[in-house]
């Protein structure tokens, strides 16, 4: 490593995650293309027999890294006779770097979706399987049919998962050597798995190889999020509508009041006493109204907190969350412990139970499943450390086949919203006259709506693409560039879809190029700036022309949520202009922030990593064993037939036994699951007892789970004792009853972005009494200190 490197890595640690000098690879690059000039004489047939020649080898053991040259060699040759597509030296370099377990970073439109077809082709040589995880079900429909074409003509099968398949269908296409899905439905059919009462009910195969698509939205930006199986639950007594309408009718600051940083909301001793009257209770805090309380509670949060067509959109009936990095819908996902129950009772809609959680697990914890991870994004650089720390990927960064020529233009910053806005509108109604077109990115659906009614009173047609839409996504972003086209969107068309200059035929490509290419507004700042910067891919995509820019006020949401004008040198603080403010200072500061902002959430997903892996251990113990007693009969007697040999004399009584035994694994692991979220809710008031909360939940988690476990054996044999004893005894005789019916979805954690919880989940050493808002700008503050005062004698 060279002096100059290595004084980089020190200034910036991350650097010693990221891999630029591609040397290594050229050499078998060249191999390849070799190779190639001799397989493209060759007849259709020929390569086939090629093909499963190469597969013979790969079943005898032979290494893959020595087949990796004809094999990819062979895959390019396919790649131009059935897409007639050739594909470019820097995308044999991220296939290289992928078979190896890399994680490659290339740039937005450099042809990922074909660079993952080589490493595919070459492990599923093994016939152990391969899942490509997409970001979502579109793409992943997509992509399988697409790519299906080369995996077809080199004799392999290709599957893809979306919602709704059936589990004869699901396990089909499991069974194929490649297939596509979304990493939450493979996390849910893992899920499903472990309550499978019958080997043939389990779709999966075991995990071996996985190419993780838009890897930092899936592997960051949801990997802490659980996954969650539920079934049936017996329902509150509580009329949930009656106490959201008690709620509509209470007054802010008389009967509640929501906190600064509108985190939490609180009743006043005046608002509880109208509640008290209301319902005729005698006292809301008394031990027997705890359910009450707590759905009252919940229904303020509700009302106060959660905002529709922001937080969620109503459809159908239903209550659909949205997704905060991509503005999607997000099908499955709930708010958990009531919250849900509250939104729709709020909503007036039918009331759907969130169920009794049967099992869970992280999307981070999934992808360790997986004997060998890889993964492709656009924006890998800033998070490298955290892809190394959690998943041991080490980020190679592949330079684009064309240079960009995209022209990032400074940052738009204004004192107020209004002002922004009316720049904004300015800025768009300019642009259009000249026919360029324009994609606007927006924060939330509500927003995307407000500004479209305002350009079209201004006589501006535009298309919107956000969470209420988003089956339209493809047919919306086909057109999005061309001539004179406007699209207003939330961040859904910011991952895998293609914008092509002049629209879906490229007709008027030459005009638009002319124009500038296809030109990016940002009407907001994101926590991430990776979300930014991949709007702003949207633009410059293979050497195209484009622009990007973005327009922000310090009334913005990330301004006000963690008010960061009050970091501001005073003159700024209360300046009321129509104008952009012109010291570019301003805009450095606010995105040397942003990484701050970045930084503190890489240390939270730390810290929920901790307390979900001591449960992950705890699961992955108690459930293997419960695999193996379904799948493993010599286990399963040497284990309990011990004093119940009658019960293991036939088949049919073998299974039966199996299904109690099964039934009681199943049963203690939600309760354990139940308890420890019990626990996790309360668990950073430990802080204030003086003791440290992560060592205070694996305490609890450990012992609860001994118990458990002792329980589990005692409760097995009273079963397995009645059966034998009376072995016409049904399951609901023994007290079994498996759930009526099963469901998933994906708990939206942090539900209020209450930071005071998880800053005293960590180790640190927090006082309770500082305010945590002052807490967490203490760096913010230290660091831009200088700069402040600087600009304050302007």
């Amino acid at each position: 490593m060279g002096i100059i490197q290595e004084i980089r890595e020190s200034l910036d640690p991350s650097l010693q995650y990221i891999q630029t000098d591609l040397s290594e690879y050229a050499g078998i690059v060249e191999n390849i293309n070799n190779l190639h000039q001799s397989i493209k004489v060759k007849t259709d047939t020929e390569l086939k027999a090629a093909a499963q020649e190469l597969k013979s080898r790969a079943l005898k053991k032979e290494s893959l890294g020595d087949l990796l040259p004809e094999v990819y060699a062979l895959t390019k040759e396919a790649c131009i006779r059935q897409l007639g597509l050739t594909p470019y030296q820097v995308q044999l370099q991220a296939a290289i770097a992928l078979h190896q377990g890399k994680l490659v970073e290339m740039q937005t439109g450099e042809g990922k979706t074909l660079a993952a077809v080589f490493p595919a082709v070459l492990n599923a040589l093994t016939g152990q399987g391969v899942h490509i995880l997409t970001f979502n079900d579109y793409l992943a429909k997509r992509d399988a049919i697409e790519m299906g074409k080369v995996y077809g003509f080199l004799g392999l099968e290709t599957g893809y998962i979306q919602e709704g398949l059936t589990a004869t269908e699901r396990k089909k296409a499991y069974a194929c050597d490649i297939t596509y899905a979304t990493a939450k439905e493979v996390g849910f059919d893992y899920l499903r798995s472990y309550i499978a009462h019958d080997p043939d009910e389990i779709a999966l195969r075991p995990f071996h190889y996985c190419i993780v698509d838009e890897a930092d939205a899936i592997l960051i930006d949801e990997a802490r999020t659980p996954l969650v199986l539920a079934g049936s639950l017996v329902d509150s007594d509580l009329d949930h509508y009656s106490i959201a309408n008690l709620v509509k009718r209470l007054s802010a600051d008389e009967d509640f009041e929501v906190d600064d940083e509108g985190h939490n909301v609180f009743l006043t001793e005046g608002g509880i006493i109208k509640v008290e009257n209301n319902l005729g209770v005698v006292n809301l805090h008394e031990k027997g109204q705890f359910e009450l309380q707590s759905a009252i509670n919940l229904a303020l949060h509700a009302r106060t907190l959660l905002k529709r067509d922001v937080d969620y959109i109503v459809r159908d009936g239903e209550i659909k969350l949205i997704d905060e990095f991509t503005g999607r819908i997000v099908k499955d996902r709930k708010w958990r412990n009531g919250l849900q129950t509250a939104v729709e009772a709020k909503e007036s809609v039918t009331i759907r139970s969130e169920g009794t959680i049967l099992n869970s697990i992280t999307l981070q914890h999934l992808l360790h499943k997986y004997e060998r991870p890889a993964g492709m994004t656009a924006t890998a650089q800033q998070s490298a450390k955290e892809f190394a720390e959690f998943y041991n990927l080490s980020t190679v960064v592949i330079p684009p086949n064309k240079p960009c020529l995209r022209k990032d233009w400074p940052d738009e910053i204004f004192s107020s919203s209004e002002a922004k806005q009316k720049a904004l509108i300015n800025e768009i109604k300019k642009v259009h006259k000249t026919g360029q077109p324009m994609l606007i990115g927006t924060l939330s659906v509500k927003e995307s709506e407000m500004l479209a009614k305002t350009l079209k009173q201004e006589g501006l047609d535009c298309q919107v693409l956000n969470a209420k839409n988003d089956e339209k996504e493809a047919s919306i972003i086909a057109e999005a560039g061309r001539f004179g086209a406007i699209t207003i969107s939330t961040n859904m068309a910011g991952r895998g879809t293609d914008i092509k200059l002049g629209g879906a035929d490229g007709a008027q490509k030459d005009i638009v190029e002319q124009l500038g290419g296809l030109y990016v507004i940002g009407t907001n700042k994101h926590e991430s700036a990776r979300i930014d910067r991949q709007l702003k891919g949207r633009a410059g995509r293979q050497g195209d022309e484009g622009e990007s820019r973005f327009f922000i006020s310090f009334e913005d949401e990330l301004m006000v949520r963690y008010k960061l004008s009050e970091f501001l040198p005073k003159k700024y603080r209360k300046l009321k202009s129509d104008k952009a403010l012109e010291n570019p200072k301003i805009g450095n500061y606010l995105n040397d922030v942003q990484r701050v902002i970045e930084n503190r959430f890489f240390e939270m997903r730390q810290m929920l990593y901790e307390y979900a892996s001591f449960l992950e251990k705890q699961r992955f113990i108690f459930q293997e064993e419960r695999q193996r007693l379904l799948t493993d009969e010599p286990f399963l007697k040497a284990q309990f037939s011990q004093g119940f040999e009658k019960l293991f004399e036939t088949r049919k009584s073998i299974q039966k036994v199996r299904s109690v035994i099964l039934f009681v694994y199943d049963s203690c692991w939600a309760y354990h699951l139940d308890y420890m979220m019990q626990v996790r809710e309360g668990i950073h008031l430990q802080r204030f007892g003086g003791q440290n909360p992560l060592r205070a939940f694996r305490k609890n988690a450990d012992e609860h789970f001994i118990e458990i476990r002792n329980n589990l054996q005692q409760d097995i044999r009273e079963k397995l004792k009645r059966l034998q004893e009376n072995p016409k005894l049904t399951a609901e005789d023994l007290g079994m009853k498996r759930p009526s019916a099963t469901w998933t979805y994906i708990i939206s954690d942090n539900t209020y972005g209450d930071q005071l919880s998880l800053m005293l989940l960590d180790n640190s050493n927090i006082g309770f009494q500082v305010d945590f808002i002052s807490v967490f700008f203490l760096a913010i503050f230290s660091l831009f200190r200088k700069f402040k005062k600087k600009l304050s004698t302007k």
